[in-house]
């Protein structure tokens, strides 16, 4: 990968961490609702539990040389996120 000027770098990360926080809110909305639920699906509650618990280590380990987590959160989460939306990856 050819070196990228820091103002592209530093703008990388700052969408992964608002990527990344945004999807833990949607994982921790989901959960909420699911446990809200008169018979809630406990397996879904439990995905949806293991997901967030792995996000959040995502967060914690983000740091700017981390290309893995951002570009996860990039390509990965981000597509989702937008379709969420009403976006098209």
């Amino acid at each position: 990968m050819n070196a990228s000027s820091p103002i592209a770098e530093t703008a990388r990360l700052e969408a992964a961490t608002e990527t990344l926080a945004e999807y833990i809110g949607y994982l921790n909305c989901e959960i909420d609702l699911e446990q809200e639920q008169a018979a809630p699906n406990y397996e879904r509650i439990a995905a949806l539990d293991h997901e967030l618990t792995t996000v959040l280590g995502e967060r914690r380990a983000l740091t700017p040389s981390n290309r893995d987590i951002i570009n996860r959160a990039l390509y990965i989460y981000a597509p989702v996120l937008k379709r969420m939306h009403g976006g098209t990856p």
